[in-house]
């Protein structure tokens, strides 16, 4: 039996009390040992092109370092079959690439281009600044050179109780979600956002109000 149909039973989110539900073999490849994972979601999906599946793995697991701001880390693993084994062919560390103090990762597969292979939408808690709450996202684009970020950010922002640490203007508290069929529209050149804002400058708005954010996402496909 291949590695990918060993896996496919167990692509569920998992929680901090069974981390083993989830397929060792995989935990195994990015060189965790199930018993140090605290929350991890595993997806089957094409993230490559070509009619092979991949298998792309967000862990929140314990490190076994004292350091209480290295203690906890995510990190996201792609992986393709080769042979009986899993090989690993994209990684990213966010506790090494935001300075630690991260947490609570979640993962999402989606064709943002249309094009059949799909984008990576990673978040995370970060506790950076602990007057601040902050979930960090990232957008991870497939090119012929390779994985690249093509967008990250706050997902989830509150600096409202960060009065002595952060300018007034910048004490903001909303969430973002991609806008989706925005995004499509534009076959993934524009990445499309609803930002709601609850709090401006400290103070918090009668109604939520929901703006829209774009940022580019992708070179324009040139049709000629």
């Amino acid at each position: 039996m291949s590695v990918l149909k060993r896996v496919l039973p167990f692509l569920v989110v998992v929680s901090a009390i069974a981390p083993a539900a989830a397929g060792p073999e995989v935990y195994e490849a990015m060189g965790l040992d199930k018993g140090q994972v605290l929350s991890g979601t595993q997806l089957i999906g094409k993230v490559l092109p070509g009619e092979e599946k991949q298998v792309v793995c967000l862990a929140t697991y314990l490190t076994g370092k004292k350091d209480k701001s290295q203690a906890v880390n995510v990190a996201l693993a792609v992986l393709r079959e080769q042979g009986e084994k899993l090989e690993q062919i994209y990684s990213s560390d966010y506790g090494a690439n935001y300075g630690g103090l991260v947490g609570d990762g979640n993962l999402q597969l989606v064709d943002l281009d249309r094009d059949g292979v799909n984008e990576i939408v990673v978040s995370f808690d970060s506790y950076a600044d602990p007057l601040i709450e902050q979930q960090l996202g990232e957008v991870i684009l497939w090119e012929d050179a390779g994985f690249r970020v093509g967008w990250a950010g706050p997902m989830q922002y509150d600096a409202t109780k960060a009065a002595r640490t952060v300018p007034v203007e910048r004490r903001d508290r909303y969430r973002r979600e991609i806008d989706l069929p925005n995004t499509l529209r534009t076959r993934g050149v524009t990445l499309f956002f609803k930002k709601t804002m609850i709090a401006v400058a400290g103070e918090r708005l009668a109604e939520p109000q929901v703006v829209e954010e774009t940022f580019p996402l992708r070179p324009r496909p040139n049709f000629r």
